[in-house]
């Protein structure tokens, strides 16, 4: 009973580190665009968005390994320290801090006070400004708000997600192409799209990093055999995974039924002029549910959670570049990415979450490869060759599927025809940037076979 009780509490943890403004607008933006295609997008927004940040939790447990950038050391150590440095800029300052602003202004501010570039400024001073303030004075504030207010915006979403079955704001409407990309072809592709939306809650890439304080708490429990280790932290996974679920699917539901509450021009559902995104579906739903007052506690709560997250990511991020230059204050390094944070803030929620699209297309194959390579490595005792072969292969799609989507979003370069072909209609899944699997798996297999002739 008292193993069970820990799990437990370990996999609430676990959950609440999980739990960002992505795992909130990416579901809601989903729903609204699914329609009646989302079942199968939500099948595969699930398989990215809670399965692998599962399997990268429990592969730093099973690893046994003191921090993430000792899984990449069997490929090099330099391409280990350049591969988590990318990572935590991708969940600290480029990403993932500047879109928790960005939504709790989404989700608030802009439905009270506009969208003018003046209001923009002011809350970017607020809510930035106390994030860095919060993260270099050593503080327990930001720990009692993910702690108190967490439960409160269950609350909130519960009351959403209640009064979304009692009384729909309308039914589930048609599928929609958000855009000509196959992340956003909810109509035409919709378990792909799915697939790839779930990469934008770069949870599977935190896993790697989170990982060490879930395996840390389950050791102050007293266990110290690897396999318990790693059995507990599956179970404590299990549950972390079982409510992320649970938020993604009724969550995208309120999205779905939220059609209504939006203006549709050109293939687009608009909020006061401009593309909706996830933070407005929220926003719209719970003023269209609770009223005013219900959207004043919404915005309220999702300040304060978004405020903890940042707070959160900018302190681990300044901690993991203070150890790679520590020359460099932890001061210095958590301005730094605060300004660069409050620099992509500027360019609201839709634009971060699709300048976010490249980097997710590189990062989320290698981090996939590294898990898949440390769960296998004692069982079929993989030497470094086949982590070198196989990420190289998967670095090679994952930089096209990337350098490609660049590309057609600004129309500074452009990539031969011959290559575009090859990557697109050669490679198998190629056409839905999924390309790189093949690729890892002639890796993988290469790696085997240079591997016996090493010997």
């Amino acid at each position: 009973m008292k193993e069970r009780k820990t799990t437990l509490i370990i996999g609430l943890m676990l959950f609440a580190l999980f739990f960002g403004a992505g795992n909130l607008t990416y579901p809601a933006f989903l729903g609204l665009y699914s329609g009646n295609q989302l079942v199968l997008a939500i099948i595969g927004f699930c398989l990215t968005g809670v399965t692998l940040p599962l399997l990268g939790v429990v592969a730093m447990a099973y690893s046994g390994k003191d921090n993430a950038e000792q899984l990449a050391y069997p490929i090099s150590k330099k391409y280990a320290v350049a591969f988590m440095a990318t990572l935590y800029l991708a969940i600290g300052p480029f990403f993932a801090i500047p879109r928790t602003g960005a939504t709790s202004f989404s989700m608030s501010i802009q439905a009270l006070f506009g969208n003018s570039i003046w209001v923009k400024i002011i809350y970017a001073i607020i809510f930035f400004g106390l994030s860095y303030l919060l993260a270099i004075k050593p503080s327990k504030i930001a720990n009692y708000i993910g702690k108190y207010l967490t439960p409160v915006l269950f609350s909130v979403l519960a009351i959403l997600i209640l009064m979304s079955f009692i009384t729909p704001a309308g039914s589930i409407g048609s599928a929609y192409d958000a855009a000509d990309s196959i992340s956003n072809q909810f109509a035409s592709h919709p378990f792909i799209a799915g697939l790839i939306q779930g990469y934008g809650t770069m949870d599977a890439l935190a896993s790697l990093a989170f990982s060490i304080v879930v395996i840390q708490a389950v050791k102050d429990q007293g266990r110290s055999e690897s396999k318990e280790i790693t059995r507990m932290t599956f179970q404590s996974g299990i549950i972390a995974a079982a409510f992320l679920a649970l938020i993604y699917i009724f969550v995208s539901r309120i999205g779905a039924t939220s059609q209504a509450l939006f203006t549709m021009s050109k293939g687009q559902f608009l909020f006061n002029g401009i593309p909706a995104d996830g933070g407005n579906v929220l926003g719209q739903a719970a003023y269209h549910y609770l009223g005013f007052f219900g959207q004043i506690i919404l915005a309220i709560v999702v300040f304060l959670a978004c405020l903890s997250t940042s707070v959160g990511l900018i302190t681990s991020c300044a901690e993991y570049f203070h150890g790679l230059l520590p020359k460099v204050s932890h001061k210095i390094w958590a301005g730094l990415f605060t300004l660069i944070a409050t620099a992509f803030y500027f360019g609201g929620l839709n634009q971060i979450i699709s300048w976010s699209l490249p980097v997710l297309y590189l990062l989320y194959p290698l981090t996939i490869t590294l898990v898949f390579l440390t769960l296998t490595k004692k069982a079929l005792n993989l030497s470094p060759i086949v982590f070198k072969t196989t990420t190289v292969l998967t670095l090679i799609a994952g930089l096209y599927d990337a350098l490609a989507t660049l590309s057609s979003m600004t129309g500074l370069f452009s990539i031969p025809d011959s290559i575009n072909h090859f990557f697109t209609q050669v490679v198998p899944m190629g056409a839905y940037n999924m390309g790189w699997i093949c690729f890892a798996l002639v890796g993988f297999g290469v790696g085997i076979v240079l591997s016996k002739f090493n010997k």
